[in-house]
C-alpha cells in the first residue's frame, strides 16, 4: 500500500507538471494593484518664515561693509531669551547670522546661509520710553568685537507699523511690523574700532518737533523670505488614505524634519498644517485641492504657534497654484484683509520656461524675480529657486 501511495503521488506530480501553461496562468492569483504612497501637499515655492515678538534694526552707513543689522528677540524665557542677529553684506546682500541656539544655526545653514554660533550679551532697556537704550555685544567670526547701541526715538504704536523697504536685497524679503518705534539720536553700530552712527531719517522727520534716525524697534515682527537654492525632501511615511488626523513625515538632506498633518477633509479639499524641526515655533497651514494625483494650493497661512490667530501672513492665489502653473496672481496679506504686496507667477523667459514669481508692489520690489521649480519622483520632492 505504501508503494502504491508513492506511485500515485508521483503520478499526481507528473500530471500537474503537464497541465497547460495557459491553465496555470488562469489559476494564478491576479497581481496586487500598485500601492504607491500618496505624495505630500507642499508649497512649490521656497520660503522661510519667522515671527519674533521683539525686533531691533539699524540701517548702517558706508563706514562698515554691512547695510543693515537686525536683532530678533523672543523673551519667552525671561532669564535666557532667544536671540538671533543678522548682518546684511552691503556688496552681495548676503545674510550672515549669529546665535547661541543650535536650531537657529542649523536652520540658516540648511538654507545655504552663513551662520555662526556665539555667545550674545544683550541688555534690553527696562522701559519702552523715548530715550531708553538697549545694548548688544558679541565677538564676530573673525574675532572682532561688535557693539550695538539702540536708542528708542519714539513711542511704540501703530504709527510705527508697516513694511520695511529692503530694496537693496536681490531676493524678495518682507519684514512687516505690527507695532513700532523709530530709532533715536545716538543709535550706533561699532565693529572693531569703526563706528557707524545712524543718520537722520528725513522721510519721517518733522523738525524741530520730531527727528528720527535710520532704525526701528518692533513689537510683533514678521519676516518672510523667498529663499534661493535647492531642497530635497524624502517621504519617510505617508498616510494610506486622506483622512483627518493622518500625517506625512519627511526628512531633507540637511537634517530638517517636516510633519504635515491633515486637519480637515471636505471631499477633494483639505486643510493641512506643516511644522519643521528647524522652525518649531511656527506653523504653515495650506488649503489644498487634490485632483487625480495633482495637488493645487489655494492659500498658505504662516503664523506663530503662540497667538497664531492674532499674528499671521498669508499668501493668497487667485487661481489654484500647481507645480506647473504659468499664470497665477499672488497677494501677500497681513492679518485677514490687509494686502501689503502683489505679484504674478508666469513662465520665465528661460530655455526651460520655469515658473517665475515676480512682485509688482510695493514699488521697491518691482523687478525682483525668482524661478520656482518643483519636481516629485520616487518618494522625493525637490524644490529649486534662483533669482533672475
Amino acid at each position: 500500500m505504501k508503494r502504491l501511495a508513492a506511485t500515485l503521488a508521483t503520478a499526481s506530480l507528473v500530471l500537474a507538471s503537464t497541465t497547460p501553461i495557459d491553465a496555470l496562468q488562469a489559476q494564478a492569483p491576479a497581481p496586487e494593484a500598485s500601492t504607491a504612497p500618496i505624495a505630500p501637499p507642499m508649497l512649490p515655492i521656497m520660503t522661510s518664515y519667522r515671527y519674533w515678538p521683539v525686533q531691533f534694526v539699524q540701517f548702517v552707513g558706508p563706514e562698515l561693509p554691512y547695510s543693515m543689522i537686525e536683532l530678533d528677540v523672543d523673551p519667552a524665557n525671561a532669564k535666557h531669551p532667544l536671540l538671533y542677529v543678522t548682518l546684511t553684506d552691503r556688496a552681495t546682500s548676503k545674510r550672515i547670522h549669529y546665535a547661541s541656539d543650535e536650531g537657529l544655526i542649523a536652520s540658516a545653514t540648511a538654507q545655504g546661509e552663513e551662520a555662526h554660533k556665539t555667545a550674545l550679551a544683550f541688555e534690553q532697556a527696562d522701559t519702552e520710553n523715548v530715550g531708553s537704550i538697549s545694548t548688544l555685544r558679541f565677538a564676530m567670526a573673525d574675532g572682532k568685537p561688535l557693539e550695538w547701541r539702540f536708542v528708542q526715538g519714539s513711542d511704540i504704536s501703530e504709527q510705527g507699523s508697516g513694511l520695511t523697504a529692503l530694496a537693496e536685497s536681490k531676493i524678495p524679503i518682507f519684514a512687516y511690523r505690527e507695532l513700532g518705534a523709530l530709532a533715536g539720536e545716538g543709535t550706533a553700530l561699532q565693529v572693531g574700532t569703526t563706528v557707524s552712527v545712524a543718520s537722520v531719517w528725513s522721510e519721517y522727520s518733522h523738525p524741530p518737533y520730531f527727528i528720527p534716525y535710520h532704525g526701528a524697534e518692533t513689537e510683533s515682527a514678521h519676516t518672510l523670505v523667498f529663499i534661493p537654492g535647492q531642497q530635497t525632501w524624502t517621504t519617510i511615511s505617508a498616510p494610506a488614505a486622506l483622512t483627518a488626523g493622518a500625517t506625512w513625515e519627511l526628512d531633507d538632506e540637511h537634517g530638517n524634519h517636516r510633519s504635515i498633518h491633515i486637519d480637515k477633509v471636505d471631499g477633494p479639499n483639505l486643510t493641512v498644517t506643516s511644522t519643521d524641526r528647524f522652525s518649531p515655533s511656527v506653523h504653515c497651514t495650506l488649503d489644498v485641492t487634490r485632483t487625480g494625483d495633482i495637488w493645487a494650493i489655494n492659500r498658505v497661512h504662516f503664523s506663530p504657534i503662540r497667538d497664531g490667530e492674532k499674528h499671521a501672513l498669508t499668501l493668497q492665489f487667485t487661481t489654484p497654484l500647481t507645480p506647473t502653473a504659468d499664470h497665477v496672481e499672488v497677494s501677500l496679506l497681513v492679518g485677514k484683509k490687509k494686502t501689503i504686496a502683489t505679484g504674478l507667477i508666469t513662465a520665465a523667459d528661460t530655455p526651460d520656461h520655469a515658473p517665475a514669481l515676480t512682485f509688482s508692489t510695493p514699488t521697491w520690489l518691482a523687478g525682483k524675480k525668482m524661478t520656482e521649480v518643483s519636481t516629485a519622483s520616487s518618494g522625493t520632492v525637490t524644490l529649486t529657486s534662483h533669482p533672475l
